[in-house]
């Protein structure tokens, strides 16, 4: 029966014998890089035409063959792939000769001795002849058959899974914002301004006006509504229901103005400020400090904004102005004129000339000098 021969894949190693081919006339130049597919055969003559080899003289293997490398080998089967059918080409088996028995003499035994029974002769090694061995030329123009091959199957491990402890999911933190605390107690000061005692609002006052000199930055925190309105309650306070100086305590101070010669007691008594004179005290005291914090406030919103408040819109301007023309105090009506002196600008100019002009016609010669003087110095600028 035809076997189907097929190539097998040999020992590397091993050295082989190369098929002689048939010069085809004009075949394609086959190399690893070039490979010309022509309908689609290579080498052939025609379509259909089986393709011509020159016949083997010799079997395509001859065993054993020397080893290119001389280190031993494995002894590995050769896999042979499975191939395409096509014409077959038989090879005949090695012939292998039975062993031929050689005749020899008969040996004649000595007379009258009974021979020893002869061993029983080993039976002829019978050689089994090899099934011969296929060869099958692999056709390039029929793509290979895919190789199947068989995988063990792979048996999982088992898994053993511990269970995890419920997961808990954690909770954003909430982080207040931080609460910046203020460089100055503003109640602290309101509290003062507005505390009955004369002594303790005029030490107030005294305090804003040395911050607002030392540390600007942080006096900008007083420029607070309540503040202005304290200060304008002190402004106003009505002080005429309060007790004044003594006849004695005048008479003392007149002394004293003229140069005359007074004793100790005297001294004590014209140092002493009765309760109406501190309210007037603190009254001027009130204006300048108005003032110091209204400058304050108009710088400030300059440098934020690049623009100027009207002298009408600074906070207490308008008390200030109004003091100057009716309080019948003239002490306050000068610190008045000096508290407007004060916030002097460029842009306020014209109000203030018009307001120390009037000013210079006061009844009261001190007053009428004062504003002569915050006149000039509006001159300058």
């Amino acid at each position: 029966m035809n076997q189907i021969p097929c190539v097998p894949i040999t020992n590397p190693y091993m050295v082989q014998q190369q098929t002689t081919y048939m010069p085809v006339p004009q075949q394609p130049k086959l190399n690893a890089v070039n490979i010309e597919i022509n309908n689609p055969s290579v080498g052939t003559q025609g379509i259909g035409q089986a393709p011509q080899y020159a016949q083997p003289t010799m079997p395509y293997y001859t065993y054993p063959q020397a080893p290119v490398y001389e280190y031993p080998q494995a002894p590995v089967q050769p896999y042979y792939p499975p191939c395409v059918p096509q014409a077959p080409v038989m090879q005949q088996p090695p012939v292998v000769e039975a062993p031929q028995a050689v005749a020899t003499a008969p040996v004649q035994a000595p007379a009258q001795v009974p021979a020893a029974p002869a061993p029983e002769a080993a039976p002829a090694p019978v050689v089994t002849p090899q099934a011969p061995v296929e060869i099958q030329q692999q056709n390039i123009n029929v793509p290979a058959a895919p190789v199947e091959q068989t995988l063990a199957p792979v048996v999982p491990e088992p898994v053993v899974s511990t269970p995890e402890a419920p997961k808990t999911e954690a909770k954003p933190e909430i982080v207040p914002s931080e609460t910046v605390a203020p460089l100055v107690d503003v109640n602290s000061f309101i509290a003062k301004l507005a505390n009955p005692d004369f002594d303790v609002q005029a030490s107030g006052m005294e305090e804003i006006a040395n911050m607002v000199n030392q540390t600007p930055e942080k006096a900008t925190e007083l420029v607070d509504t309540k503040v202005f309105d304290a200060l304008t309650n002190i402004i106003n306070f009505d002080s005429s229901k309060l007790e004044g100086p003594t006849a004695e305590q005048v008479a003392a101070r007149e002394k004293i103005m003229k140069g005359n010669e007074v004793t100790d007691a005297e001294k004590e008594l014209a140092n002493k400020i009765s309760p109406k004179e501190q309210a007037e005290r603190n009254k001027s005291y009130a204006l300048f400090t108005s003032a110091i914090m209204q400058k304050l406030y108009g710088d400030e919103v300059a440098r934020l904004s690049n623009q100027t408040v009207p002298l009408t819109e600074l906070p207490g301007a308008i008390t200030v102005v109004d003091n100057l023309k009716d309080n019948p105090n003239p002490m306050v009506r000068a610190s008045a004129i000096e508290a407007l002196s004060y916030i002097q600008n460029p842009a306020y100019k014209k109000d203030l000339t018009t307001v120390f002009t009037i000013a210079q016609n006061d009844s009261d010669p001190g007053v009428a000098e004062t504003a002569k003087a915050a006149l000039e110095k509006l001159n300058q600028i």
